[in-house]
């Protein structure tokens, strides 16, 4: 699939994990990260390219400061676009 992300991708457009610790599953043309302890909305956006409000709309999340380790949140990221 040409759309597939892989972690090289990942780590280039990012420049560093920070505050950006949860799991994701690859579907091709967007992925699901699981919410780790540690995790912020920013350093979750950070990871993977995109604003942190972009991924509070996608996930119907009305206070982007309030997010659960556990959660799951859909994001489409920049390097597939």
């Amino acid at each position: 699939m040409a759309n597939q992300i892989n972690e090289k991708d990942l780590e280039n457009v990012s420049g560093g994990w920070q505050y950006a610790n949860g799991s994701f599953v690859n579907y091709g043309n967007y992925i699901i990260y699981t919410v780790a302890p540690g995790d912020v909305l920013s350093g979750i956006a950070q990871r993977f390219g995109v604003n942190y409000m972009q991924i509070a709309q996608w996930n119907n999340i009305k206070n982007p400061d309030l997010i659960s380790i556990g959660q799951k949140l859909t994001i489409y990221p920049a390097v597939i676009r």
